[in-house]
């Protein structure tokens, strides 16, 4: 190694939190899960059905964290492309031959191995923006490099829209936004974008739902459900008040652990999964919710320190990426829980079950934990000779993307 790209230690605050998160998941998954597992000949009446395959996803996660906290940042620059163009492949084919659960079409099912594309495709598109705005920066910072690249990074979010899995398109377009403005793009063009982003959402909510093709207003009248859903407490409204009931029946410091009747049978849906932030404001209270959000900021703020301090352009857009990418979809799912927002599939990151959401996302902390391993590194610093051109370099240049 040159002096530029000597190894430090890894930000240990982060580590930290991302080990207390993920280990009050697990206990939270089984928490939230036994009493429907024991229920259930499905789950063969075995009360750590859940908790044991949490586990098993937990470990192979954190292996995959340090994995990717071990491989140097600036390799993944060489995948970007590649990457995101699998992750589109990936996206396509989860599209016409994905296995189905209530009503939604998100997984890839290889022999016992289950992989959810758009978890993928969310670190895919943040490399593929990171590399954007270090190696195509001029373009990106004209009217025409927007627009491209807003119908580039559209194409697996409308994917991903139509699955349907809302919550994930949201989290991407959020974090696509917030990439934009730390590459220092106009703050006009971000508007535009997002205004007509806005245009096309609102368009949606006229369309058929993929889930419930007999109701053309399903949308809708989900969107309107959540500001009141006590007013349809037996049908849309059921799972935002289930929700509601449990936090306000935890009050300050919770009817104590393990003590949730929501969690039961023939109570709150989804209840170990996108609703889990439920179950732990009803037995912890405001206090443990508080908690959580306190932890939540934590890593927040360590991954910004991180892209702060990194030299380097790509692994600063990358840090952000990867940190706006956990905020919003942690923001995303307690706004949900809370029915500050309608209700869309997105787990809680960290704690909520399932191992296709659990493994990308620590992996995604690997390569987070990696850049702040590599603080001083720039890429070519004291070299007088360019960097060897890559196919894709060569590629963009034909179309006209310098």
């Amino acid at each position: 190694m040159n002096g530029n790209q000597r190894r430090v230690a890894p930000d240990w605050w982060l580590f930290v939190l991302i080990i207390v998160l993920l280990v009050f998941g697990i206990v939270m998954v089984y928490d939230a899960s036994y009493c429907v597992a024991r229920a259930f000949d499905d789950y063969n009446n075995d009360a750590f059905y859940f908790a044991r395959k949490q586990v098993l996803s937990a470990g192979i996660g954190l292996l995959g964290l340090f994995i990717c906290a071990r491989i140097p940042y600036w390799w993944w620059k060489k995948l970007a492309v590649p990457g995101f163009l699998v992750s589109i492949l990936l996206l396509l084919i989860v599209w016409k031959l994905g296995h189905s659960s209530l009503g939604a079409r998100r997984w890839i099912g290889i022999g016992p191995l289950v992989i959810q594309p758009s978890e993928v495709a969310k670190l895919a598109i943040v490399v593929f923006l990171a590399w954007m705005l270090t190696e195509k920066r001029a373009f990106v910072q004209t009217a025409r490099g927007i627009f491209w690249l807003t119908v580039a990074v559209g194409i697996p979010m409308v994917l991903t829209e139509r699955q349907p899995d809302l919550g994930t398109a949201a989290t991407m377009f959020f974090a696509y936004l917030i990439l934009l403005a730390a590459g220092g793009v106009k703050r006009r063009y971000i508007a535009v974008v997002a205004g007509a982003s806005a245009v096309l959402a609102a368009i949606t909510l006229f369309l058929p739902s993929k889930s419930h093709p007999e109701e053309p207003n399903y949308r809708m009248r989900r969107m309107l459900t959540f500001a009141h859903p006590e007013a349809d407490k037996e049908k849309d409204g059921y799972q935002p008040w289930r929700s509601l009931v449990a936090l306000g029946s935890g009050g300050t410091t919770g009817v104590g652990l393990g003590h949730s009747h929501e969690k039961r049978p023939g109570g709150l849906p989804a209840q170990r999964t996108d609703f889990i932030f439920a179950v732990v404001g009803e037995e912890l209270g405001l206090v443990g919710t508080s908690l959580v959000l306190l932890a939540f900021f934590g890593v927040t703020c360590r991954g910004l320190t991180i892209a702060l301090r990194t030299r380097d352009p790509f692994g600063r857009f990358l840090a952000t990426g990867l940190t706006a990418m956990i905020g919003m979809q942690a923001l995303l799912n307690i706004a949900v829980v809370t029915s500050s927002a309608p209700t869309t599939g997105i787990p809680l990151p960290l704690i909520s079950y399932g191992g296709s959401s659990l493994v990308p996302t620590l992996c995604g902390l690997g390569i987070l934990l990696g850049i702040s391993c590599h603080p001083f590194f720039r890429e070519n610093s004291g070299k007088k000779t360019s960097p060897k051109e890559r196919p894709s370099d060569r590629f963009f240049r034909k179309i006209g993307i310098e």
